[in-house]
């Protein structure tokens, strides 16, 4: 295997959680090594046959100066997902440093190597729905799933009418697709409920259909028929089938992935539903590694 390296490459981002590092960007120091197969560049001196340093560069780069990262582990584990998965590098190494990060050290920092099938992890799809100051918590859970996941897309944004209880206001509900090492109660536990804690999701035992400030469910997961946790919460989602707003956001992400139990895709589950019940909303979500 042939291995290209990128050295030294300087960059400033928000990193660390202590008071002083959230501040201002601090300087990062990346070193890469990209284990690949060059040979045929090499025979043909072409550069559509070389990998593309530049653009390697310029993900990183818009990767690591519009993000906020509380650890250089995650930080180094999000630059090895972009090199292995969007460049397609069967084999990765990834140096960080922070200098000055401590008292008589040049500087602190990790290494860690990663190949493609690190990163063939359970894929789950989540459903997102919010009517209190719902265009600020919906931004803000998906900002909370790319620091706790490796979020890999997000669908667009409906606004769709309250069901159950009509006596509020509208939501807003989307989907997003993430990779994670979790099993479904850990995830459950640890970002699901996490989100959902930060953003001071409250429950009303009257009336389960209440505003909320934010509400993620897994509606996926791989392409599993299962039960998990105390409640227990079944998977697929029965919602998948029932309510357009979980049904269309879903069909956006992955049209063709095909619903374990009725055999159908979820393009075809979305038809099911009239298209003028959801109101497509624009919002903001940045760049990937925002």
């Amino acid at each position: 295997m042939d291995t290209i390296e990128i050295s030294n490459l300087r960059l400033r981002t928000v990193i660390g959680f202590s008071a002083h590092e959230l501040q201002e960007p601090q300087d990062v120091v990346i070193n890469l090594r990209i284990g690949t197969d060059r040979r045929l560049a090499g025979e043909t001196d072409d550069p559509a046959d070389a990998l593309n340093y530049k653009s390697i560069c310029k993900a990183i780069i818009a990767l690591v100066e519009k993000s906020r990262f509380a650890l250089v582990e995650k930080l180094a584990e999000e630059i090895a997902v972009r090199i292995t998965v969007d460049f397609a590098a069967p084999w990765i190494e990834v140096s960080v440093k922070k200098p000055g990060a401590l008292r008589h050290s040049d500087s602190v920092g990790i290494r860690i190597e990663r190949c493609q099938s690190d990163y063939a992890k359970n894929l789950v799809y989540i459903s997102l729905g919010s009517n209190i100051s719902p265009e600020k918590n919906i931004l803000a859970a998906i900002a909370l799933l790319r620091r706790y996941t490796t979020l890999v897309a997000i669908s667009p944004v409906y606004r769709t009418a309250p069901q159950g209880y009509q006596q509020q206001a509208p939501f807003l509900n989307m989907a997003a697709k993430a990779h994670t090492l979790r099993t479904p109660e850990d995830f459950k536990r640890a970002v699901i409920d996490r989100i959902e804690r930060d953003l001071k999701r409250e429950r009303n035992p009257a009336n389960k259909n209440a505003p909320r400030t934010i509400d993620l469910d897994i509606s996926l997961w791989n392409d599993s028929i299962m039960q998990f946790g105390a409640k227990p919460w079944e998977i697929p989602d029965p919602d998948i089938i029932r309510f357009a707003h979980v049904a269309v956001p879903l069909a956006a992400l992955a049209p063709d992935y095909c619903h374990p139990v009725t055999g159908t895709t979820l393009g075809q589950i979305a038809d099911w539903f009239e298209a003028r019940d959801l109101e497509l909303v624009q919002l903001d979500f940045g760049s990937p590694g925002d």
